[in-house]
């Protein structure tokens, strides 16, 4: 009987632990607030930054190259890091918080 509660208890461990873990691998790095948006400094050297600067494979930045025009706020084909801030912290409030 103390066997079978051992190992009742053992899977019980083994469950939370496991959820707690894939909890903690599929949580976003946060690097720009907690948009997982990396900071503007390190785009294009801290520079202004063109729809063609924007990293493809960045998945918090597939927003930002799909809506450029939109986070260029003076519209001159530039984004600079008041406009990265703005439209990147925009974004954020959108999602749904977990």
């Amino acid at each position: 009987m103390t066997y079978s509660r051992s190992i009742v208890s053992l899977a019980l461990v083994a469950c939370l632990s496991a959820g707690v873990a894939f909890a903690q691998e599929s949580a976003p790095q946060a690097q720009s607030g907690d948009s997982g948006a990396p900071d503007f400094s390190s785009l294009n050297d801290g520079k202004p930054i063109r729809r063609g600067d924007v990293p493809k494979d960045v998945e918090a930045l597939k927003e930002l190259r799909a809506h450029f025009n939109e986070a260029d706020r003076d519209h001159n084909g530039q984004v600079d890091k008041a406009e990265y801030d703005a439209y990147i912290n925009k974004a954020n409030t959108k999602q749904p918080q977990r």
